[in-house]
Formats: structure tokens, C-alpha cells, sequence
């Protein structure tokens, strides 16, 4: 693997922190324009005025790509908080956008934007196998969370029905983050809840899907007796046995063992070990929320962990053998922020994961890979001279064009224009051939949620492997597209494409062309 010299001048550091403290007391905005205006053929990143996605005002917790209607493209739910300058606080609508086209136009869908909360994360999956959409919102303020199952009227129309049994329908806490996943393999997606956040603590819920229609609280093991305040927690298989394990960023006070990732093994039956002692090197300190991303194309996944406070984020190197070692990833591990909020994704179609930090009362960030793990920062306009309030994230392809685009959710330390308004960046940097994996399970989970995808192409002489896990978070409360994308670069075709359902079924599937949608259904 190439190495990189570590930058590590601790005058440049405290002066970044200070610059990032200063924005942050001072309430800062620098009002980016409507769009930025590229000359012919420049690659960049482009902020696009899309009303009324980036013209609602709002705090928002969470920005969840989702094809919720199952046309094909990337529709939208912002779920918003409060303002929390606001003495007593009142909760601020959620809202739907619906695609057309590559345009985003706002949609009152019953059930889902008509309720009353004070709204986070979201995460969304076929819960119930019935062939649409459904999904859990997590509320802050000592609220119930939603769970929300989609299902079509006699007269065609789509709606959610709030499910109203159980645990899952009655816990209450300050929840910020949801993540879903199928747990213990049994064909239906569980859910997993962090609480606390910023200025809470208590332990998270799980909840196990029995058949669709019924949740059972798991609350003897591990990732649900730890009394923590946590942020983001993420799923996907890093030990490579088939099962989805967890890790949670949290930030308790250090006298209970705070300041935390904590990494569970899943060892079947809903079974959990907590690992993260063995497993990770070092800790990161006051750790938001964690991504997984297969950095360096070794076919394991490798975990990133963003931080607050000024603080530089940290790259684990997953090590195959079921331990990680901390590594230098440029400046995606030296650049300071405070950084609620990161997702992998392959930007620029060359091949490998690049990587998006929103940063909390300074400029958001896009690092590009070099295709060994080791990350620079990419010019991006307007939108690098703006100051963002960055809670949340998500990756997804809006406007059908091949590549990944950006979208991050503000919430400020006080309302205003060009404070409270959210970030849309169109990719028109990305060159290179592109495919588009969608899935559907049969006797694994519907939306295949922890599927792992496998691509195999020839490139300058040599096969590559590419690996994807289908996934429903994205940095601390938001989800992308359950649509996997791949950058292909300059390769015309794909040699192999293998598919490890969650049922633990194995399907290759042929790959016609490049620079198209791929939907496969798992073989009965």
C-alpha cells in the first residue's frame, strides 16, 4: 500500500481550530451564489439553485435519498428539527420532494408529511417484504419515533400508515440517528436507534423484525445496555463471515468510558461482542458519526470516523484478519472541522471510493482518493468560500446522468437566510463509464439491505475488484440511493459481476454494457 508522509504541524492545526471557533461564536454565513457559473469543459461541483429544495428554510436533521415511488430515480425526505435559537421550541414540518425529471417538486404524501415532531434521521426499507418502501424517523426531545409503513389506497394513491404496536411504537428518547439492517439474516430488515446525541445520554434500542408486521425490543447484549450518547452507528459486514456487525460513534463523558467507537461482531442469533479494544488501535476522540467504505479496493470494508470540536477525523485500515490499523488518509485525517457527517462514494467514476464531509460552521469538504486510501481536497467553487452548518448528508444521482451528487442538510445555531437554506451540488466533474446495481431480494430482505456486490473489470492490464454494500445510512442521520453505484473509468466493460445476498446465496451475473441501470432479483 503507498504510504504518505502525515502532516503534522501543530501551528497550522490550532490556528485552523481557532479560525473554525471564531466562525462558529460569530454565527457566520458567507451566502454562497444560486449556482456557480463553470467555463466550458471545467470539472467541478456545482451549486444549483433547484427551488424549492435549496430555497426552504428550515433546521434540518437528516436528508434521505430514497426511490420511493419505484420509478427509477432519487426522490427526497428532509426531515427537519427546530430552531433552536427559539426559547421553547416547536417542531418544524418534514418534507417530501418528489423527482421529476431531475427536478425536485415538494409532495404532501399522508402519513408521512402531515405528522407533528421534532424529526432527525431516517432510514428507509420494504420492513414488511410487500414491494415498497417503508420508513422509521427518529425524533430528539424525549418524543416517540415513527414507524411508518407504505401502502396504496383503492384509488391508487400512495400513503403511509403509522405502525402503532409495540415497542417500536411507543420508546421515547432524544433519538437523533436510525440505522436498519438485517441482523440475524432472517429475510426482514431490523432497526437500530442511537440516542443522546449532543446533550444526552442513555442506552440505544433494537429492534428485531419478526415477520413484517411485528418488532420485538432486543435489550440483553451489548449495543443496547452501553449508556452512552450517541451519534451516527452504521452496519455492514467488516469481518467478511456474512453477517452485518455494528459501530456506533459515542460521546459520553470519559469517567464512563466515553468518547467511544464502539464496534460490535455480530456472532449470529442476535448475539453481539463488543470488539473495539481488540480491534481498533486508537480511538477517536469526540467521534459524530462513521462511514464504511472499501478505501483501497482490498475487498474489506474500512471505517472513518468523523469528529466535532476542531478536531481532524480518523481513517481505520481494515486489516482482514478482523482488526483495523489507524492511517494517514491526507487531508481527510489532517484537515481540522468540526464534522458531524461523512459518506463514501465513487465521485469522479475512476474506480475508487471518494469521500464528503459536512463541517459545522465552516466549509464543507470533498476529498478525492488516489486509489490507495490517501485523499486530497478538490476545488469546488462557491461552495468551498461558504460557510456551512453541515448536520447531515447523502450521495445519490438526481439527475440520472451517471455520476454521484451531492447533497448536505444545514441546521444553524440561529435562523436567517443563507443559514438555514440546504446544499445541492451537481457532479459535473466525474468522466469516466459508470454502472448502477439495483437489487431485489427474494429470500433475503427485499431491499437486499447488507448485500454485498462484487464487480470485477480489466484495467490497464489488470482485473480490478470493486466492492459494494448495500446500506441505509449515510454519515450521521441521512440515507443515499439503495441503487449502488460503480465508476468504471475508462473500462468498457465488466468482466464479472457477483452478488453475496444476505440469505447467503451466491448469483454472477452477466453485464451486457456500461453506462446503465443493472436490476437483478435474487434467484429463487
Amino acid at each position: 500500500m503507498k504510504t504518505h508522509p502525515r502532516m503534522a504541524d501543530a501551528t497550522s492545526f490550532r490556528l485552523q481550530t481557532a479560525v473554525f471557533i471564531a466562525a462558529v461564536f460569530a454565527g457566520a454565513a458567507v451566502a454562497a451564489p444560486s449556482a456557480d457559473s463553470a467555463a466550458a469543459g471545467e470539472r467541478m461541483f456545482v451549486r444549483v439553485d433547484a427551488p424549492p429544495l435549496t430555497t426552504d428554510r428550515a433546521s434540518t436533521g437528516g436528508v434521505s435519498f430514497i426511490d420511493y415511488d419505484r420509478d427509477g430515480d432519487a426522490d427526497l425526505l428532509v426531515t427537519n428539527g427546530y430552531d433552536v435559537s427559539s426559547e421553547e421550541p416547536a417542531p418544524q414540518e418534514n418534507v417530501f420532494y418528489e423527482n421529476a425529471g431531475g427536478r425536485f417538486e415538494t409532495r404532501e404524501i399522508g402519513g408521512l408529511t402531515d405528522l407533528d415532531g421534532f424529526s432527525s434521521g431516517s432510514a428507509w426499507a420494504d420492513f414488511d417484504n410487500d414491494g415498497d418502501l417503508d420508513t422509521f424517523i427518529a425524533n430528539q426531545r424525549d418524543q416517540e419515533n415513527f414507524l411508518l409503513l407504505q401502502e396504496t389506497s383503492e384509488e391508487g394513491a400512495r400513503r403511509f400508515r403509522r405502525h402503532g404496536d409495540g415497542p417500536v411504537a411507543g420508546d421515547h428518547g432524544w433519538s437523533y440517528s436510525v440505522s436498519a439492517a438485517d441482523a440475524d439474516n432472517d429475510g426482514f430488515v431490523d432497526l437500530y436507534v442511537s440516542n443522546g446525541g449532543l446533550s444526552h445520554s442513555g442506552v440505544n434500542f433494537l429492534y428485531r423484525n419478526v415477520d413484517g408486521t411485528r418488532f420485538e425490543s432486543v435489550t440483553d447484549i451489548g449495543p443496547v445496555t452501553d449508556d452512552q450518547a450517541s451519534g451516527g452507528a452504521s452496519w455492514a459486514d467488516f469481518d467478511g463471515d456474512g453477517d452485518q456487525d455494528l459501530v456506533v460513534a459515542n460521546r459520553s463523558a470519559p469517567e464512563s468510558g466515553g468518547y467511544k467507537l464502539a464496534l460490535y461482531r455480530n456472532d449470529g442469533g442476535m448475539q453481539f461482542t463488543r470488539m473495539d479494544a481488540a480491534a481498533l488501535p486508537e480511538d477517536a476522540a469526540y467521534p459524530m458519526s462513521v462511514a464504511w467504505g472499501d478505501v483501497d479496493n482490498d475487498g474489506d470494508p474500512d471505517l472513518y470516523a468523523a469528529s466535532l470540536y476542531g478536531l481532524a477525523n480518523e481513517l481505520y485500515e481494515n486489516l482482514g484478519d478482523g482488526t483495523f490499523r489507524k492511517r494517514d488518509g491526507g487531508r481527510a485525517t489532517t484537515d481540522a472541522g468540526s464534522s458531524y457527517a461523512a459518506t463514501f462514494g465513487d465521485l469522479d467514476n475512476d474506480g475508487d471510493l471518494d469521500l464528503v464531509v459536512a463541517n459545522w460552521g465552516g466549509s464543507s469538504e470533498i476529498y478525492l482518493n488516489d486509489g490507495a486510501g490517501y485523499f486530497d481536497q478538490v476545488g469546488s467553487g462557491a461552495f468551498r468560500r461558504t460557510i456551512h452548518y453541515g448536520s447531515s448528508l447523502a450521495l445519490g444521482d438526481y439527475d440520472l446522468d451517471g455520476d454521484l451528487d451531492v447533497l448536505i442538510g444545514n441546521w444553524p445555531n440561529r435562523p436567517g437566510k443563507g443559514l438555514e437554506e440546504n446544499v445541492l451540488l451537481e457532479n459535473r466533474y466525474a468522466e469516466g463509464n459508470w454502472l448502477r446495481v439495483s437489487l431485489e431480494g427474494v429470500a433475503s430482505n427485499r431491499s437486499a439491505v447488507g448485500a454485498k456486490i462484487e464487480l470485477y473489470l480489466r484495467q490497464d492490464g489488470q482485473v480490478k475488484r470493486q466492492v459494494r454494500e448495500v446500506s441505509t445510512h449515510a454519515g450521521w442521520r441521512s440515507q443515499g440511493e439503495l441503487a449502488q453505484h460503480f465508476g468504471l473509468g475508462d473500462a468498457t466493460g465488466v468482466e464479472k459481476l457477483v452478488v453475496h445476498w444476505p440469505s447467503g446465496a451466491e448469483q454472477t451475473v452477466s453485464v451486457g454494457s456500461v453506462n446503465q441501470t443493472l436490476s437483478i432479483r435474487e434467484e429463487n
